[in-house]
């Protein structure tokens, strides 16, 4: 897969008391849209037009639509929040006054050209506050870095943007970490709720067929829509076959996992959603070697429903 990923960190600091929830994802991508909204939309009334979509940062950015979308099929954001982490899953995260805190955000291909953009959302979120009580915040560090890499560059100098990310998770680098992970066993650490699908039904763990075919999936749709030159469907098809059945044949050995119940509100469609799944640790056992790959992508795109708003962020090791 030749999709690229640029993760950044913001390093935000607390003017008056933040309150975020359990899942700040939700929170946190919700107030993004508004901003952007705000600064960059020039043309709300037709957002909803493709061609506005790919020129509109904001649009692109959080209220992406296609033709397809009227159809019902959806296409995935190209961004991924990463909340700050509660202490314990289910609580509150609370920051307050002078207090730093750290958010996340993965871009998927050409999306981490709206930079700037991003930077000044965040800035102007920091006004308009966030959370609970809408805590206000002042941007101290924006960071660009690579995982798989440890490289780390800084992109902000005083207020001013000094660099463009230039960091990426790259194929070549997938398959280079890939390469170095055990084949016959994997930890697999679920930092936000993760939701996975089968059949119409919730799966109430982390069933490695299920994951890895909801991984695919996502990986399918991204390179669809973030690649120049995406493989060609029956190429996914195949793969997907092939891969799911093998995945049967790997087994769940350790199943530290829980059910977290996780709401969030939307100020945009006023509406209430669930942003719930399981937290905690998996162990899978079998032959993994055909799936430390997309393993290694689903570190970097997350995996499963609300992945936008951060669910399905998990950590992978050997």
């Amino acid at each position: 897969m030749n999709l690229t990923v640029h993760h950044l960190l913001f390093t935000l600091r607390a003017q008056t008391l933040v309150h975020l929830g359990p899942q700040a994802g939700a929170q946190i991508r919700g107030g993004v849209w508004a901003a952007l909204r705000e600064l960059a939309c020039a043309a709300p009334q037709v957002q909803g037009d493709p061609d506005h979509a790919r020129h509109c940062p904001m649009c692109r950015l959080v209220a992406l639509e296609t033709a397809e979308s009227a159809r019902g099929n959806n296409p995935p954001r190209p961004f991924a929040v990463r909340p700050p982490l509660p202490t314990h899953p289910g609580q509150d995260c609370l920051f307050r006054s002078g207090e730093n805190f750290v958010v996340g955000l993965n871009l998927f291909g050409a999306a981490a050209d709206s930079f700037p953009y991003l930077c000044q959302a965040f800035h102007r979120l920091g006004q308009l506050g966030i959370g609970y009580g809408r805590g206000q915040f002042t941007i101290e560090r924006i960071q660009a870095v690579n995982p798989l890499t440890g490289e780390s560059h800084d992109l902000l100098q005083g207020q001013r943007i000094a660099a463009l990310p230039a960091l990426p998770v790259t194929g070549a680098l997938v398959q280079q970490t890939a390469q170095r992970l055990p084949a016959d066993a994997l930890r697999l650490r679920f930092l936000t709720p993760t939701e996975l699908t089968y059949g119409g039904r919730q799966a109430d763990r982390p069933y490695f067929d299920v994951l890895i075919a909801r991984l695919l999936e996502r990986c399918q749709a991204l390179e669809q829509h973030y690649t120049a030159d995406p493989a060609a469907r029956a190429s996914w098809q195949e793969r997907y076959q092939h891969l799911t059945e093998a995945a049967r044949r790997v087994h769940l050995t350790s199943d530290q996992t829980r059910w977290v119940r996780v709401t969030s509100g939307s100020r945009r469609t006023n509406s209430i959603n669930a942003v719930s799944g399981f937290v905690g640790t998996a162990i899978f056992e079998g032959d993994l070697e055909p799936f430390r790959e997309w393993l290694v992508w689903g570190a970097s795109i997350h995996v499963g429903k609300n992945a936008v708003k951060g669910n399905g962020w998990y950590e992978l090791s050997g």
